[in-house]
């Protein structure tokens, strides 16, 4: 499959290259068999990291939007993002929101290569439309 579809861009680090990875796997017609029952452990990481967390998980969240869905989604895929961690932090969500997606706007993302319309469609028929965002959690 990575032959297929490829790897993660280099640029791409962080945060949502796993989100990137399984749209271009089911834009090359593979399919995605979630397994509820497996655990992934994460190492215990220090508080210091929340800083880089913070900042990459905004540029990629917004490069995600920008590189992968067509361009008609992009929008309403931030703006459903932005309403989610509104609702979910409200106190100083504007400077953080606005801090985040800038730092995705405004350095170049790795080259645009947008999900069929088709994919779009099965997409939403298994339940995971590309433009509603889970609560975060």
């Amino acid at each position: 499959m990575i032959d297929q579809v490829g790897n993660v861009p280099a640029q791409f680090f962080y945060a949502h290259e796993e989100t990137a990875f399984a749209w271009r796997a089911l834009d090359a017609d593979w399919d995605i068999d979630h397994r509820a029952g497996l655990v992934l452990r994460h190492p215990r990481t220090p508080a210091s990291r929340h800083a880089v967390y913070h900042r990459n998980t905004g540029r990629n969240r917004v490069w995600l939007a920008k590189r992968h869905l067509p361009a008609a989604l992009v929008p309403m895929y931030l703006t459903s993002w932005a309403a989610t961690h509104c609702s979910s932090a409200p106190a100083g969500w504007a400077a953080v929101l606005v801090g985040r997606i800038l730092r995705g706007v405004r350095p170049a993302c790795p080259a645009r290569r947008p999900r069929r319309w088709r994919t779009v469609w099965r997409m939403t028929r298994l339940g995971r439309p590309p433009v509603l965002q889970p609560s975060p959690g």
